[in-house]
């Protein structure tokens, strides 16, 4: 079996690169009410692995005998909980929900029924797509977790989302509270983590990198967790295919265009969906503008090429900084956050599509 998964969502066999965040709430859990580790907010683009994250620390969390309360912002979280998830946990513990109750149940007040019966254990409220939670049901929640809390009792808080979205939420009169969670920014491994990745991720499979194979992945991949996990995967099957227990070097550069290309429709193109068309002019200008002996762009250049100055565009930089989508690459220069970014905005031909 592929040892890699280049699936969103799918927890990679190995956490090269993380582990400071796993370790991180770990101990919190074990530490007792009030570590600061036990409000998590993490962050990052798109295929940077927040969702395999959140659920790794499920796990951890089980391992604890914790229970992981999993919502996501697409849906109404506070009734999930309250009707739902909670209800459930109730009756899994032999206590449900008293049909003559004479208040309405909140997630307070449904979490304070749950709590008390976990003997020594407790809770995590997991949030993924968190900018996409309403900010009334975010307010709902956090104020909720603030109070139980206060009161010592054993919950903890993930949430995962993009950046801006985030940071949107963040600004919120309702949130305060949030804004002390520890705060992860998950980007790209070095090149000597992702190079631990390919070495360790298949070392059970029955097949594995050969040195030179490993250094031309980790050059191809630029070290982004999406892209190390499709790289590998692509490299193990080649090698799969022709019945060898040996990837070489031999075996990457013939999968680097399917690689590019299912990285531009997985992770590019939804990436850029939601742009303005002003934004999506400067990062078209950008991937233009790039120095292939740097790979970064001048803002000079970027500009010049849109016939403005760089102070008219400093809000459209802010916004995409912000984003994600590009970072600061040294004075007056920007570089793409997602590796090969360029290429589909350089690109009008059926890039993505199936020949």
């Amino acid at each position: 079996m592929n040892p890699f998964r280049p699936t969103f969502g799918a927890s990679p066999s190995s956490w090269i690169g993380r582990r400071s965040v796993i370790d991180s709430f770990d101990s919190a859990l074990r530490t007792g009410p009030g570590a600061a580790g036990r409000s998590l907010v993490i962050t990052g683009g798109l295929g940077s692995g927040k969702t395999a994250l959140l659920e790794q620390l499920q796990q951890v969390a089980r391992r604890h005998g914790w229970i992981p309360m999993h919502v996501h912002g697409t849906a109404s979280i506070v009734q999930e909980l309250v009707e739902s998830t909670i209800p459930r946990e109730l009756a899994a513990v032999g206590s449900p929900l008293d049909p003559n109750t004479s208040y309405a149940p909140t997630i307070n007040t449904e979490l304070r029924t749950l709590l008390p019966q976990l003997h020594g254990c407790g809770v995590v409220l997991c949030i993924d797509d968190v900018e996409r939670v309403s900010a009334t049901d975010l307010t709902h929640l956090i104020t909720a977790y603030q109070d139980l809390i206060r009161d010592e009792l054993d919950v903890a808080l993930v949430a995962v989302g993009l950046p801006q979205g985030i940071n949107r939420l963040l600004s919120l009169p309702g949130i305060t509270f949030l804004r002390r969670a520890q705060k992860f920014v998950l980007g790209p491994f070095s090149p000597q983590n992702a190079a631990a990745a390919f070495r360790a991720t298949p070392q059970d499979s029955g097949i594995t990198f050969a040195p030179a194979a490993i250094d031309q992945a980790v050059v191809l991949s630029r070290g982004y967790p999406y892209m190390v996990q499709l790289v590998g995967s692509l490299a193990w099957d080649r090698a799969h295919r022709r019945g060898s227990t040996t990837i070489t070097d031999n075996d990457i550069a013939p999968i680097a265009t399917a690689a590019r290309t299912t990285l531009g429709v997985h992770v590019h193109q939804p990436a850029l969906i939601d742009l303005s068309p002003g934004q999506r002019s400067f990062l078209e200008a950008m991937a233009h503008c790039i120095d292939p002996a740097t790979g970064s762009s001048r803002i000079a250049d970027i500009a010049a090429t849109l016939g403005s100055t760089t102070k008219f565009l400093s809000s459209t930089r802010q916004y995409l900084l912000d984003a994600d989508l590009i970072e600061p690459a040294g004075y007056g220069s920007l570089r793409f956050v997602i590796p090969y970014m360029e290429d589909i905005l350089t690109h009008t031909d059926s890039l993505g599509r199936v020949d």
